[in-house]
């Protein structure tokens, strides 16, 4: 019988009993971050309307119509990505489950969003990914403006695997030891309960 969820942090729920772990990873960020990102969207919306206005009205042909074609171009793809944050950020949530041979990572939005299934046995060098704050790259995935930022990673067949969005060291460390212990002990049941 499952254990009722326990609170690992504010956003790390785990459940556990002998042939199942599960964990959710909530992705929300505080009021103020919300509403920074909400101020970015309208601001955005703004400049892309001017973009879009300018050119159907820019006379055909001309290089006025052709930059800002080009800039409204540029402008969706950057409003669809902030989008994307934004609804990441009010309904995203990683789940991680180990069941039976299977450890299962999924990116969900809500209740939609496509598995990623690994074999237990494939998984290689699990653990948390050091976070050096002088690196450029590491530091900006950490921001609340991307989706990004993991702390926690392994290796399958060759191919790096990575999850944890934008956790805590405390809470990558914690989330890890109880990860990598269900690894061992989840599939080592299941394979039990097959020989019986």
């Amino acid at each position: 019988m499952a254990d009722a969820p326990k609170m690992l942090s504010d956003r790390i729920s785990f459940s556990r009993d002998p042939e199942k772990l599960t964990v959710v990873i909530t992705q929300e960020i505080p009021r103020s971050k919300e509403a920074l990102l909400f101020a970015w969207i309208v601001a955005w919306m703004g400049v892309g309307s001017v973009f879009i206005y300018y050119w159907m009205i820019a006379d055909t042909g001309s290089s006025d119509r052709i930059f800002f074609a080009v800039s409204s171009a540029f402008w969706v793809y950057f409003f669809v990505r902030i989008f994307k944050v934004i609804l990441w950020r009010k309904i995203g949530r990683e789940l991680i489950m180990v069941k039976g041979e299977t450890l299962t990572i999924t990116n969900a939005y809500s209740k939609f969003g496509k598995p990623q299934h690994y074999h237990t046995g494939n998984v290689q060098r699990f653990g948390v990914i050091p976070y050096d704050f002088t690196k450029f790259g590491q530091f900006m995935d950490r921001a609340s403006w991307v989706i990004g930022g993991e702390t926690l990673g392994f290796e399958h067949l060759g191919r790096k695997v990575l999850f944890g969005k934008q956790l805590g060291d405390r809470e990558a460390a914690q989330l890890a030891r109880i990860i990598e212990k269900a690894l061992r002990e989840v599939p080592a049941r299941y394979r039990r309960d097959q020989r019986s």
